[in-house]
């Protein structure tokens, strides 16, 4: 007798729930006047899956509740729509309110997690991204206030959006949730609509912002790139370059200037839009040619500068030669009913070898490319390379850098201003 009484009851308030704008009681036979029970209030007029949770308490008192015909026809609802990457995290203590909830949700297409307690949900976010976590505030051992402000300390969960599932209207409790991090608060008891209201408006926030985060990193890495060749360009070199020799003083960079040979001759034979379509061809064979740590710039033109982080002179030297060796031996504008070939000078110096910072490493090589360009092009030359009986000291090199410049016969020879190599 006392078992089917509480059958009845708890059928009454599982009756209760379902039909009524607001969940009554805590789901149990007893009474509901404790302030923890109206603290697990429920969200009520939701839709769900058979909540495991009531069927225990049915099973524990002997009896056979058929839960799944009470709750078959809100699983006829209207076809889900996936709206949701990732699931939704729902944590409370009171594993009614967890189930009811994940009934809502899943009702409504989202995928959900769920956790009994911030123990629990931390551990669950080693391994686990939520697209948003619905957050009980009073639970044994660790509150969801503390709970919140470790995700948000965790830069790998800091922006999941939290939403507060509290029965308290208190404003220490709202303000302190804010304080911790949260971003929204749900009272319990609530409304279905409500719930997912104002879980639509959250996933849409966070889907905007982590567009406008892409779209920033997108914009910023276009604003260091050439848009022709698609290397960096000066403004990244000049950056990474100085920021690099500054953090790591001791570790060694080579860096090269490469000019294509004869370029006015292919723009005047072929028109700047396929000349400039050369450049780009050929900034494709360095990007597949250069390590992983090394970078391209696009100086301007037919110009490059590559930066070989790792790299003394002599490595530095090698890798050149083997870049400038594949691109005289490719053909050019082949898709637009050209063949074409193409050679580079390229000089080469390295720090700190040959310079003391960064002017002085580019400087070096450039004056090493205007010494190939020289020579004859379509070659390599290192700094150190440059012999006096060959060589030419550019106006632009500081005078002390044109008196230590390295000779067979001590000191270079001045400059003639009125001879000048044709690039």
């Amino acid at each position: 007798m006392r078992n089917g009484l509480y059958v009845f009851a708890t059928c009454c308030r599982v009756s209760l729930h379902l039909h009524n704008t607001h969940f009554v009681g805590s789901g149990k036979g007893g009474g509901d006047n404790s302030r923890n029970a109206a603290r697990k209030a429920p969200l009520a007029g939701q839709a769900c899956n058979v909540p495991e949770a009531l069927e225990k308490e049915g099973a524990s008192c002997g009896c056979a509740l058929d839960f799944h015909g009470i709750f078959l026809h809100y699983s006829l609802m209207k076809r889900r729509a996936k709206t949701a990457d990732n699931p939704i995290l729902v944590v409370d203590d009171n594993p009614l309110v967890t189930t009811l909830i994940a009934g809502i949700l899943s009702q409504a297409g989202y995928a959900v997690a769920m956790a009994a307690s911030g123990e629990e949900a931390l551990e669950r976010l080693k391994t686990l991204v939520p697209d948003l976590i619905l957050l009980d505030i009073e639970m044994p051992g660790l509150s969801g206030i503390e709970t919140c402000r470790i995700i948000k300390k965790d830069a790998r969960t800091a922006e999941i959006h939290v939403l507060f599932v509290t029965a308290s209207n208190s404003k220490e409790d709202i303000v302190a949730g804010f304080a911790a991090g949260a971003q929204d608060y749900i009272v319990k008891p609530s409304t279905r609509e409500e719930l997912l209201a104002r879980v639509r408006a959250h996933l849409a926030l966070c889907k905007t912002q982590q567009e406008l985060k892409a779209s920033r990193a997108r914009y910023r890495k276009l604003s260091f790139l050439d848009d022709l060749t698609g290397l960096f360009n000066t403004r990244y070199l000049y950056q990474t370059l100085e920021r690099h020799l500054e953090r790591y003083p001791d570790r060694p960079v080579a860096a090269s200037f490469l000019d294509i040979d004869s370029f006015k001759q292919v723009v005047d034979g072929h028109g700047h839009l396929n000349g400039s379509r050369a450049i780009a061809e050929l900034a494709g064979v360095i990007k597949l040619l250069l390590p992983r740590g090394c970078y391209g710039v696009s100086y301007g033109g037919d110009e490059f500068v590559l930066v070989l982080p790792g790299r003394d002179v002599r490595a530095g030297s090698r890798l050149v030669r083997k870049i400038s060796e594949v691109i005289a031996a490719s053909r050019f504008l082949t898709a637009h009913g050209f063949d074409l070939g193409l050679t580079v000078s390229c000089g080469v110096a390295a720090y700190p070898e040959n310079a003391r910072n960064m002017v002085d490493l580019l400087g070096t090589a450039d004056h090493a490319l205007f010494e190939a360009k020289w020579l004859g092009k379509n070659r390599v030359v290192a700094y150190g390379e440059i012999q006096a009986d060959g060589g030419h000291v550019p106006a632009f090199l500081p005078l002390d850098r044109r008196r230590a410049a390295p000779s067979a016969q001590g000191a270079l020879p001045e400059a003639d201003p009125g001879h000048s190599p044709k690039r």
